[in-house]
């Protein structure tokens, strides 16, 4: 006989199944009727909810058999819980994990068992709706969907009980409270200290009743560009109303501290359901989104909240503020104001994560960024003037993969920085490649810049010493675009970095102009030589209307007013090019001529092309 192994998340499984309060519970009519259900649609004699704890399967609901628990060793459903579609034996005696099982052989002489899991909203196993059968069958299409309907509807009903239980629970303990509501804070005030609050929170989830209540975790998501473009004390006063604001949101027994300057997290007492919960965290994304009168501004900060819920089913304040964060990243990546509430699907999103950044440690450890090259050419004669290289992950097992799927992950594990010299370290190699190609021809390598990277004093050396130690091919000068939005630090910090990659040669070009916020005041002031101008505007020259022509127009007016170079990104097509070559644009960069691109790829082209002398 196989015994079934233990998950490795028993531990929180258990938990999870304690705190619904259903095991060695009196048997209830709506339990009954499921196992009933689950006989009628099984055409099975035995329907049963069984319930795995840490020695037993206890039976919630079991009709048409005798017993309320066998021993976990034995049981079948330890081994549904293991897996997240049903388990279908149709005859035990034919299946090696169970056909010298003591259930199988003895009574109940188990020969027909489906086991469909009963899964809670968090992603953990509680125990398996199970039809069983003294005769092997099996069971069709319809069936099964059927029985698993069901068991999402057992899985609610312990749902609804244990919030039941808990919103009388909250109720008897706010009325116990009510009349020392002001002992319940920490101070006369909303904040309190990080540690005085993290505490709190483990003395909450210590207590054997333990109490329900809400976790929330909300981000500023600009008061960091606002200190740095506006200065320290004008992001401390935005901070302070805001302050003001989050107060007004919260119920008067709600206690809050500062994780970070810009990170904040909030212990609201007495929640006991996800509704509850949400109504709150859509309060506090709806007080704290509108801009902040000061003086003659109004300064705004998206604010993204995340959170969960205390149900009896937290050991300890790192899983729960865990959670907690993992709700405020999804809501942080999308624009604007949001909250979310931590789910199955979030959870399970969070370990993919985990895994990928892990394999892109990995990745970058052992040299499988890969960059390919996208050509930069003159828009009037179609003459190439450089190239652009874009990063490209080559797996283990051979799979490419895009910028657009690992970005994100290389940001989450601080990753981008190291990104960007491995890619700066490879391009200069390849560089030397391509200038044998047109030894006598002067062009660009143009590389994107991360804020990781520029916000990074130790990042910052090794890249000036890559630049000092690894020079580029005669005729040929390195150019590092930024975003907008990575500008964000002090206006001396940034201008030091600037002037320090100018006095090496480095053009310096802002990318996807015209989508950012910061770069326009800095434009006169320090040394960029190149606008890119983002392909969202390229693209609509094609539209009827022609909406982007004359910003397009504008830019390339203030460029030229300006001394700076004009790169359009994006061109795809010949009337594109031809009204961007019209309008003063200088070079472009698109599909019209190549797609990026590998290597040996990009020297074939650099052999064969010879610009307008050629079809594009």
């Amino acid at each position: 006989m196989l015994q079934a192994p233990i998950p490795s998340n028993d531990a929180a499984r258990l938990q999870e199944l304690r705190s619904y309060g259903v095991l060695d519970s009196p048997d209830e009519q709506v339990f009954d009727d499921i196992g009933a259900l689950v006989r009628d649609i099984a055409h099975t004699p035995i329907g049963i909810i069984s319930l795995v704890d840490e020695n037993r399967q206890w039976f919630k609901s079991c009709i048409g058999l005798d017993a309320k628990e066998t021993p976990r060793n034995i049981s079948f459903c330890g081994h549904t819980i293991l897996q997240r579609t049903p388990l279908i034996i149709e005859d035990a005696l034919n299946d090696p994990r169970f056909c010298d099982n003591p259930l199988v052989l003895q009574e109940p002489h188990i020969r027909f068992y489906a086991g469909f899991p009963l899964i809670a909203s968090n992603g953990l196993a509680l125990g398996s709706l199970c039809a069983v059968d003294q005769q092997p069958r099996q069971l069709q299409p319809h069936q099964i969907q059927a029985m698993e309907r069901l068991a999402r509807l057992a899985v609610q009903q312990m749902e609804l009980k244990r919030q039941t239980r808990l919103l009388a629970q909250a109720h008897e303990a706010r009325q116990e409270q009510e009349p020392h509501s002001e002992s319940l804070r920490l101070s006369s005030d909303l904040f309190t200290s990080k540690e005085q609050l993290l505490s709190m929170v483990e003395l909450m989830l210590s207590q054997s009743n333990q109490a329900c209540f809400g976790i929330i975790r909300l981000e500023f998501k600009d008061l960091r560009r606002i200190a740095g473009a506006l200065g320290e004390a004008t992001a401390g006063v935005l901070r302070e109303a805001q302050r003001e604001r989050l107060g007004q949101a919260l119920p008067e027994n709600a206690s809050c501290c500062e994780l970070t300057d810009q990170e904040w997290l909030v212990l609201a007492p007495f929640l006991a359901t996800e509704a509850q919960l949400c109504e709150l965290a859509a309060a506090i994304t709806q007080q704290l989104h509108p801009p902040v009168g000061m003086g003659q501004q109004l300064l705004s900060s998206p604010v993204a909240v995340g959170a969960a819920l205390v149900q009896g089913n937290y050991g300890n304040a790192n899983d729960l503020l865990s959670d907690a964060a993992i709700a405020l990243r999804n809501a942080a990546r999308r624009p604007g104001s949001h909250y979310s509430c931590i789910d199955l699907a979030s959870r399970i999103q969070a370990q993919q994560d985990l895994e990928l950044e892990s394999e892109l440690r990995r990745g970058l450890r052992n040299g499988q960024l890969e960059p390919h090259f996208q050509p930069l050419f003159d828009l009037k004669t179609q003459q190439f003037k450089g190239v652009e290289a874009l990063a490209r992950w080559r797996r283990s097992h051979g799979e490419l993969v895009m910028p657009s799927l690992f970005l994100a992950a290389a940001e989450r594990a601080d990753l981008l920085g190291q990104l960007d010299l491995q890619m700066i370290r490879q391009s200069i190699t390849a560089s030397h490649a391509m200038a044998r190609v047109k030894p006598d021809q002067e062009m660009v390598l143009s590389l994107n810049l991360s804020s990781a990277l520029l916000e990074s004093a130790a990042l910052l050396e090794e890249l000036f010493a890559l630049i000092d130690t690894q020079p580029l091919p005669q005729g040929w000068r390195l150019q590092l675009e930024m975003l907008e939005g990575s500008l964000q630090q002090a206006d001396g910090d940034i201008a030091q970095t600037l002037n320090q990659l100018h006095e090496r040669g480095v053009l310096l070009a802002i990318d996807d102009f015209g989508t950012g916020y910061s770069s326009l005041s800095r434009l006169n002031r320090f040394h960029f030589h190149s606008l890119k101008v983002d392909m969202s505007f390229v693209k609509l020259l094609d539209a009827p209307e022609q909406p982007s022509n004359r910003i397009l127009e504008v830019i390339q007016a203030m460029a030229e007013a300006l001394d700076l170079h004009t790169t359009a990104e994006g061109v795809e097509t010949e009337g594109q090019r031809q009204w961007l070559e019209r309008h003063g644009f200088q070079w472009g960069q698109g599909y019209l001529v190549a797609k990026p691109m590998p290597l040996q790829d990009t020297l074939n082209l650099l052999h064969t092309h010879q610009g307008a002398a050629l079809p594009l």
